[in-house]
């Protein structure tokens, strides 16, 4: 069994191992994805290698901070996305052919048609059904008051009606970013959960979401595409083309053998997170799924990281510090909150094997690996994820140069007795030059 020591960076990634300081980051600062890591964890990469890289691949694109950093910097870039907001915000932001006399007349148009929207606007618009999304009688708890969802169909409404294939989608993640600021929700670390005291505000008016939006485009996506359009005669490289919708384990498969010379992601962590009900309101109300049946689908082609589905059951993978935590966890079995915890556990090994399979005839030989985990508790018991993922790494021909611990992150309310953090780590791996 390997011995794998963590050497502290904590100092170094501390600070850019989170989405915050993309906040205010041209571009980045488009969609407020709070599970991915600042542009400068990618640029510190980068700096650090002792070659440029010719190209570089993120199976867990999330909101594109990696391609689009690659793409900055001259650097064409793969990107694999399963979610379907994700994939759309990716390539939003990855276009550079805005200008700004287009921007400036189509947000014209789009106020224009905001303003003669039908005072039945839901009559026009669809907007989910879900039990709980809208006020009506007998209702405790809603996620959108009544007039600021007429508000929001108003600008689906007029987007759809300018159906412009380049302009459309930036006006979607324009709204998309203001969801969560109308609405009665806020983003709660797994979940999204009502606002404390929501209904004894002051509700916003339908006119307040359209200057809400307005401001957002005026102030933030209009700046940007200005600096877009200056910038796009010395553009080098566009990754717009190179984002690909679908499942990272079958994606990977599509690439060419010896194409990659630098990985850069970072998997779901094993922490029963799913991002689907994290993103649930983007992906309704902005219609990337419009029922039931298309969400089930989604989430069963989700890396194994929650138990929102019923998985099949597979053993642990033959890995002993895998095991020895399986076993310690299965000693709780009669407790369990979900049934499908401990064929979460395995069969999200058994994914990252079958990733990291796939990868090795696509990386170069000495083509480096960073690859962002963190470590999960279940039951009083620690899964060394990083350490877990580092032997499957080797096992399929990578070496393990060193584990990064990043951060120390906080543990759920029910691990704070036994554990005063858990690590995120920082895999750094290679393909050995054969000898």
């Amino acid at each position: 069994m390997p011995e794998y020591e963590r050497k502290d960076y904590t100092d170094i990634y501390g600070a850019i191992m989170s989405f915050d300081k993309n906040k205010e980051t041209p571009i980045h600062q488009w969609y407020p994805f709070v599970e991915g890591y600042a542009s400068d964890f990618i640029k510190s990469i980068v700096d650090e290698l002792n070659y440029k890289p010719e190209c570089c691949l993120d199976i867990f694109s999330g909101s594109g901070t990696t391609n689009l950093e690659m793409q900055n910097m001259g650097i064409k870039c793969y990107s694999f996305e399963i979610s379907p907001f994700m994939y759309e915000l990716s390539r939003v932001k990855l276009r550079t052919d805005y200008t700004l006399n287009n921007f400036d007349n189509n947000v014209r148009k789009l106020k224009k048609l905001i303003s003669k929207s039908p005072l039945d606007i839901e009559n026009f618009e669809k907007f989910p059904q879900n039990r709980n999304y809208v006020e009506k009688e007998g209702l405790v708890k809603w996620h959108y008051d009544t007039e600021v969802m007429r508000g929001i169909l108003d600008i689906k409404y007029a987007i759809n009606l300018i159906n412009d294939d380049l302009y459309s989608p930036l006006f979607r993640i324009a709204l998309a970013s203001i969801l969560l600021k109308v609405s009665n929700m806020y983003r709660n670390g797994k979940c999204i959960s009502y606002k404390k005291n929501f209904d004894k505000r002051q509700m916003l008016s339908r006119l307040d979401v359209h200057e809400c939006f307005y401001e957002r485009l005026d102030n933030v996506f209009r700046l940007d595409i200005e600096n877009i359009e200056k910038n796009n005669i010395n553009q080098i490289v566009n990754n717009y083309n190179n984002c690909k919708h679908g499942d990272t384990r079958e994606l990977i498969n599509t690439l060419d053998n010896n194409s990659i010379d630098l990985l850069i992601t970072s998997p779901p962590y094993l922490n029963s997170r799913d991002y689907t009900d994290s993103y649930i309101d983007e992906l309704r109300v902005l219609g990337y799924m419009d029922n039931i049946s298309s969400e089930q689908s989604y989430r069963s082609k989700t890396i194994r990281s929650h138990v929102q589905v019923k998985w099949d059951k597979n053993n642990p993978l033959e890995i002993p510090l895998l095991i020895d935590s399986y076993n310690k966890i299965k000693e709780y079995e009669e407790e369990f909150w979900n049934n499908s915890l401990l064929d979460m556990i395995s069969g999200y090994f058994w994914d990252m094997d079958t990733i990291f399979k796939s990868l090795y005839d696509k990386m170069k030989f000495g083509g480096s690996i960073f690859f962002n985990v963190a470590n999960s508790a279940y039951y009083e018991t620690e899964i060394e994820v990083d350490k877990i993922i580092a032997e499957i790494a080797e096992n399929n021909g990578f070496k393990v140069v060193e584990i990064r611990e990043a951060r120390r992150m906080k543990p759920s309310s029910q691990q704070r007795k036994k554990f005063d953090y858990l690590i995120e780590s920082v895999i750094v791996m290679k393909k050995e030059l054969a000898s």
